[in-house]
């Protein structure tokens, strides 16, 4: 059996936790509104707001294929590969309503990365990041958005922390 790293290991488990979970949904229950009550959270928008142009400018390059599209959010699979592994790698967003930051800060936390407070739009956050993964998670009323890339050879992209930057201000500024 294949060796996988930690990082590669939680995507795999994540996308298939979506991917699950999006599978068990009842077709009667209504689809979530677009529009957000007051004082409540982010606005509904495919993807967070961002576009397959979008990633690839945050990139440089083409090199991220668009994989999952749900209510909850995207990821774009990274088309490069490492000897024979890449599947899981790429770049994701993902919606969670009622979803708690001290939840998050605390599995970023166990995964060993390094955790910086800040702020966009007006919406308080925190990055998290190691030298493969930079992801980036803000609050909003009941709402949390993230935005992470994932990668096994960082060193083909520009600095990790400044896509999903570039990517979580594009989205605050769509959805906020």
């Amino acid at each position: 059996m294949a060796h996988r790293s930690l990082a590669s290991r939680c995507l795999i488990v994540a996308v298939a936790a979506g991917v699950l979970l999006t599978a068990c949904g009842t077709t009667d229950q209504p689809a979530a509104p677009d529009s957000v009550p007051a004082g409540g959270g982010f606005h509904g928008s495919d993807c967070n707001g961002v576009t397959d142009a979008d990633i690839a400018d945050a990139v440089g390059s083409s090199m991220f294929t668009k994989a999952v599209v749900s209510d909850s959010g995207c990821f774009w699979q990274e088309n490069s590969v490492l000897g024979t592994f890449g599947a899981g790698m790429g770049i994701s967003t993902w919606w969670y309503r009622g979803s708690d930051m001290d939840t998050e800060r605390t599995l970023e936390t166990r995964a060993g990365r390094t955790l910086t407070e800040l702020s966009i739009d007006g919406n308080k956050g925190f990055r998290a990041a190691d030298s493969n993964v930079c992801s980036i998670y803000v609050t909003k009323g009941e709402d949390v958005i993230t935005w992470s890339i994932q990668t096994m050879n960082p060193a083909t992209l520009p600095d990790l922390c400044q896509v999903t930057e570039k990517l979580a201000r594009l989205s605050q500024g769509r959805v906020n």
